[in-house]
């Protein structure tokens, strides 16, 4: 049986880095952000996620795309739809590594380059080419459908 995620992911620049998370035990990493709840909006999710995570307040500027990605856990499918905001947040800084406020979370800073974020296993993986370009002038969109057509190891 399928399980469907729908998500809103920020995209937190400063001094030419990006800031990732990963989750305890996960070999990959992610943009911030999470699941959107019942009767809640993208935009909102974000604010919410990101306070709750971060402790921070957030400013969501504009969207920047969707990533459509499926994977397996457990012999089950896994898919989800990342739509993705540029997010301004005055107090954080690439100088220096965010704390979260969620114990099985950490935070930190990549540079905004397209091998650096696949050297750090970026998920999902159209994002490492996606993100090295600030460029807003139309949405993006990409999907893993096409490399996750049979179950693969978790």
């Amino acid at each position: 049986m399928s399980t469907t995620h729908l998500l809103a992911r920020a995209i937190i620049r400063d001094a030419g880095h990006i800031l990732l998370v990963r989750a305890q035990g996960q070999p990959h990493v992610f943009l911030p952000g999470g699941h959107v709840e019942e009767g809640e909006g993208l935009a909102g999710c974000l604010r919410r996620e990101l306070q709750e995570e971060l402790g921070v307040t957030a400013h969501v500027s504009h969207y920047r795309g969707t990533v459509e990605h499926r994977w397996w856990r457990d012999g089950n499918c896994q898919y989800e739809l990342n739509h993705c905001f540029a997010v301004d947040v005055p107090t954080l800084s690439a100088d220096v590594a965010p704390t979260a406020r969620e114990g099985y979370l950490t935070f930190g800073w990549v540079p905004a380059e397209q091998a650096a974020l696949a050297d750090v296993d970026l998920q999902p993986a159209p994002l490492r080419h996606l993100l090295p370009s600030d460029d807003a002038a139309a949405p993006w969109w990409e999907s893993t459908l096409d490399e996750a057509a049979s179950p693969e190891k978790d």
